[in-house]
């Protein structure tokens, strides 16, 4: 009985610190604590690889066909590995990035291979001398591929 309750609590604490808001089927306690888990490292992990400014280490975040919407509907689908490194390298790297982090993460458990996941991400960039930054909101739909995480979707909510 101690084991248990205290296996509830940690799932209850992994729950809360991953910052899952929401789920849409029922999972047991301690399937949303680990999604969260993952979702919060896969976010890490992609800010990291941001700031490498190495298309090639972002790539593996993303599946295809990926699709990015822009605030007032606009949206594109890509469907090749080369037109997402030049997607990337145009939108999100378009200059040299000094600092990229995810924070505010809600996340929505659709199912064990899907989520989306509302976010702020924060980011610093040099380009040509000047150095500019801001806050992008983001919805962002995951999808599990071969067993990892991967941005089937982005959408651009807004920024500061």
């Amino acid at each position: 009985m101690k084991n248990s309750l205290v296996l509830l609590l940690l799932s209850l604490f992994m729950f809360f610190m991953a910052g899952c808001s929401t789920s849409t089927v029922t999972l047991p306690p301690d399937t949303i604590a680990q999604i969260g888990a993952e979702i919060n490292r896969f976010f890490t992990d992609l800010g990291n690889a941001m700031e490498s400014n190495d298309v090639e280490q972002v790539i593996p975040f993303y599946t295809l066909p990926f699709e990015f919407t822009e605030p007032e509907g606009t949206s594109i689908t890509i469907t090749t590995t080369e037109t997402l490194k030049m997607f990337i390298r145009e939108t999100f790297m378009a200059g040299t990035v000094q600092e990229d982090s995810f924070q505010n993460l809600k996340i929505t458990v659709v199912d064990e291979e899907n989520v989306v996941v509302t976010v702020d991400e924060i980011w610093v960039q040099e380009s040509e001398g000047s150095v500019y930054g801001g806050t992008d909101h983001l919805r962002i739909t995951l999808a599990k591929v071969e067993g990892n995480w991967r941005i089937r979707k982005t959408e651009l909510l807004g920024w500061d």
